[in-house]
């Protein structure tokens, strides 16, 4: 252990809240020691979840790893003696950083390639890397060599497309292919669409075929969402589940087998934290299939901005960050603005996205909800960007009581049809000598 990753550890013990000084740079790949990577690593994660980071703390973390218990007391009590201040937790952590600059630097170039044939590719390759190592970064660029060898097998056979999640709806997954890795999928809706219930029935769908996820809700607390989860599993109503004083018929069996299979369930639920600063670190540290986030616009920064334009912009391009580092998809709801109600149709386009084009430029995909009658039974939903495929428009129709959506094979024109007629306005079959309807002649 050199000194600087002495006082790295020996700060954090002394005083917890100096991590956050140092938190986004430094890496326990950067020290030099192995058990001060291990140190540090169980400090971040222990950080992370807002525990308290002491010698007994980390020792028992510590013992996880190959170290004897003996041996982590002498280092972590040599840590402490040898740092008598927390003060100068960046000095330290610049320390380290420039050490391990210097070693990633030596490293490269005693690898590196010297034959005249491939010079030219060394060189790119030196350059690359020194650049990343000058910004802190641990993550190579590749050769098309190597990521056609890491794909090449994944086409043209039966698990193609296994590694993207499924929404659970046949027509949506047909035209997206399933989420994949790295992926934004915008869900929007002006309010009362029914955006929030058809994410959640997405969360149920993937949470059943086992796909660990966590769910940032900003709008409901933990007791309504439950409550949501439950009526849909149960096939109770939502009003009943809320309000009823006794179960009636085969409702406590339906409820208790809803409660058990909700139980098994990898959902993460969090109604609290609405910063994406305090979003990244937390997943950072979590192994999320899928991250899903209600809504956009609710998400805050730490620092601040000119507008809330800005600040929405900033925040979709740090989950499209975190989408690519995770490698998870990301689903993001948000609202729509009131144009598309001053429509005939409502059918609302993108660019009607709330308060940022950012939203628009990050997403991969982007679905749009609205409502087709007044009852808002049936909704039209649009994937109108589709970045690996096309566009695609089918109906959903709503069972609202239990909050559930169910594909129909009709078409949005259909319905619309169909709700013109009933609202006593039938087109004439063929052409009249003015071209007018029917309703217009008083018949």
């Amino acid at each position: 252990m050199t000194e600087a990753e002495i006082g790295v550890i020996g700060c954090v013990l002394i005083d917890n809240d100096s991590m956050y000084k140092i938190y986004n740079k430094l890496k326990p790949e950067m020290f030099s020691s192995e058990f001060c990577q291990d140190a540090f690593a169980e400090m971040l994660a222990m950080y992370d979840r807002g525990e308290n980071i002491n010698v007994v703390s980390l020792s028992q973390s510590l013992e996880n790893h190959k170290w004897e218990p003996e041996m982590i007391a002498g280092e972590l009590k040599e840590c402490i003696a040898a740092t008598p201040l927390s003060t100068a937790m960046k000095n330290y952590a610049d320390a380290v950083i420039k050490d391990w600059r210097a070693r990633e630097t030596k490293s490269l170039f005693q690898r590196v390639s010297l034959r005249p044939c491939d010079i030219d590719n060394s060189i790119a390759e030196v350059l690359t890397r020194l650049e990343e190592i000058q910004v802190n970064q641990l993550k190579k660029s590749k050769l098309m060599k190597q990521i056609v060898s890491e794909n090449k097998d994944k086409y043209f056979n039966d698990d193609v497309g296994e590694d993207r999640v499924k929404t659970g709806f046949y027509h949506l997954d047909d035209c997206l292919g399933g989420l994949e890795g790295g992926d934004i999928t915008v869900v929007a809706a002006r309010p009362g669409v029914g955006k929030s219930a058809i994410v959640a029935q997405i969360i149920e769908n993937m949470a059943r075929k086992g796909y660990n996820t966590c769910y940032y809700n900003m709008e409901m607390n933990n007791s309504q969402i439950y409550e949501r989860f439950v009526s849909r599993m149960s096939k109770i109503g939502l009003t009943r589940v809320r309000r009823a004083k006794a179960f009636l018929g085969g409702e406590k069996e339906a409820f208790d087998k809803a409660n058990d299979e909700l139980e098994k369930y990898p959902i993460t639920i969090d109604d609290q934290t609405n910063v994406i600063e305090e979003m990244r670190t937390q997943c950072r540290h979590q192994r999320y299939d899928v991250i899903v986030v209600d809504y956009l616009q609710l998400v805050r920064c730490n620092r601040k901005f000119n507008n809330r334009a800005s600040e929405v912009g900033e925040v979709s391009k740090q989950f499209k960050a975190l989408a690519r580092e995770l490698h998870v998809p990301i689903i993001l709801l948000s609202q729509l603005n009131r144009v598309s109600e001053m429509n005939v149709t409502k059918e609302p386009t993108m660019s009607e996205l709330r308060e940022s084009g950012d939203i628009e430029q990050d997403a991969s995909n982007i679905i749009l909800m609205w409502n087709l009658d007044e009852d808002r039974k049936f909704k039209g939903l649009k994937v109108e960007k589709n970045r690996q495929g096309t566009p695609f428009r089918e109906v959903v129709q709503f069972e609202g009581d239990r909050m559930e959506f169910i594909e129909r094979t009709e078409t949005i024109e259909q319905i619309q049809a169909r709700m013109r007629q009933k609202d006593g306005f039938r087109e004439v079959c063929g052409s009249t000598p003015f071209d007018l309807k029917v309703n217009d002649y008083g018949k």
